[in-house]
């Protein structure tokens, strides 16, 4: 699972607490769904919102997660046309940075 950061600054006051994308693998692992509740919970404490592909596995565990904590969820489509990074192809550039 991959886990980004993402530059609001140029998007709604709603996600300016921050905003970080989840991608995961097509079919994933206890473990990898097990990191993803676990990751999304811990920013979403912080007030961060959620950005993930709802058509996925890991997106809809993301979304669900996300709900759960009362955060906000964008698809990633809708991240785009809030004026952030395109993420279609995963390509997010200098405005995203890998969380290891």
């Amino acid at each position: 699972m991959r886990v980004f950061i993402i530059d609001t600054r140029n998007m709604g006051p709603e996600l300016q607490g921050g905003l970080i994308g989840v991608v995961g693998s097509p079919n994933p692992t206890a473990e990898e769904k097990r990191e993803c509740v676990e990751m999304v919970s811990r920013y979403a404490v912080d007030g961060w919102a959620i950005a993930a592909d709802p058509l996925t596995p890991i997106g809809q565990l993301a979304a669900l997660t996300a709900e759960t904590a009362c955060v906000p969820f964008l698809a990633f489509h809708r991240v785009d046309q809030r004026g952030g990074p395109v993420i279609g192809a995963l390509r997010l550039g200098a405005a995203a940075r890998e969380l290891s």
